[in-house]
């Protein structure tokens, strides 16, 4: 269908105030690292939620933005059960994990999670920004961004409205397949100007508990041979661990219920290698928070009165940086 002079301008106006109450949203927030993958069944978003963990447990301000739409799986893997609120008519307060992980997914306010999202296009973009200019995430060191597989409306949504994104975390597993299409999410990002952190490797090799052997079910350093062909960091590798998938099913990340695995092990070395290569940065730091207050109208009707998370609203000054942390505030 055509579009008129005016209406683009309409629509290009709307854009232009969406992305600038999306900054304002994220003026407070340091590091803001989407994570990609080429195509989906690559753990990305089990990658994603572990390396949030990871890097919460060494002291920084932490939060995750749910962008797969279709299938949105990061509350599941954070063991949130509780929903997302309204804050006053117009914003929304994040959800806080048990860990301290600040959470936000259309799964959280939609009404069942047998219920499919039927979006097309332009309304899934449109949605992704509002959300983005809606959440009230408060100081963050880090926002992690996890992305649908693929390089269609919502990760291009998503590196083409955040302002001043430091860049992406690709995820890939060693099959050839997996390596091709991750080589096109690769190009994709750098195409819209998000430089690429680096690599990630999921399901790199098997360690037998028993013998110690290690096998490479689906070929070995295929992962970095990528990174190096790509001319991108190479990140780690994530061995093949039935703990990782018993840790997403039970909702709560494998390198916390399994500290001393391969597994969360390697994960907290990807955390300290991302945050060693990242310039020092500042952002103004937010303000207290206010208490949710109820939507304007909504007189008597109780249903419509959204009250905040008084333990959200803590977070921010009691989960601080690590003691002369290089990232820390001045």
């Amino acid at each position: 269908m055509e579009v008129s002079q005016q209406e683009f301008q309409a629509l290009q106006k709307q854009r232009l105030v969406e992305e600038g109450a999306i900054a304002e949203a994220l003026q407070y927030v340091k590091y803001k690292i989407a994570v990609i993958s080429g195509k989906g069944g690559v753990g990305k978003t089990a990658a994603t939620v572990n390396l949030a963990t990871a890097l919460n447990n060494a002291g920084y301000r932490v939060g995750v933005f749910d962008a797969d739409l279709h299938g949105p799986s990061v509350p599941k893997m954070l063991g949130i059960k509780k929903e997302a609120k309204l804050n006053g008519a117009f914003w929304l307060d994040p959800v806080m994990t048990d860990a301290g992980i600040k959470a936000l997914s259309v799964a959280l306010f939609w009404p069942g999670d047998m219920t499919p999202v039927m979006w097309r296009g332009q309304t899934k973009s449109r949605t992704i920004r509002q959300l983005l200019s809606a959440a009230k995430w408060g100081g963050l060191d880090f926002l992690l961004i996890d992305l649908p597989p693929g390089t269609g409306d919502e990760p291009i949504a998503i590196l083409k409205s955040i302002p001043d994104l430091d860049g992406v975390v690709i995820v890939t597993t060693p099959q050839e397949v997996s390596t091709l299409v991750c080589s096109k999410a690769i190009n994709a990002s750098q195409t819209l100007g998000a430089e690429v952190l680096g690599l990630i490797e999921n399901m790199s090799m098997y360690v037998c508990r028993d013998c110690g052997d290690t096998v490479y079910l689906f070929g070995k350093d295929k992962g970095q041979q990528l990174a190096r062909m790509m001319e991108i960091p190479f990140l780690g590798s994530i061995p093949i661990d039935p703990l990782f998938s018993e840790a997403a099913d039970s909702g709560v990340p494998v390198v916390n219920l399994h500290q001393d695995s391969p597994t969360a092990k390697a994960f907290v070395e990807i955390a300290g290698t991302l945050t060693a290569k990242l310039p020092a940065k500042e952002v103004p730091e937010a303000p207290p928070a206010e208490e949710s207050k109820p939507c304007p109208g909504a007189g008597c009707h109780g249903h419509h009165h959204h009250h905040g998370n008084a333990g959200d609203h803590g977070h921010d000054h009691a989960h601080g940086h690590p003691p002369n942390h290089p990232h820390s505030h001045g």
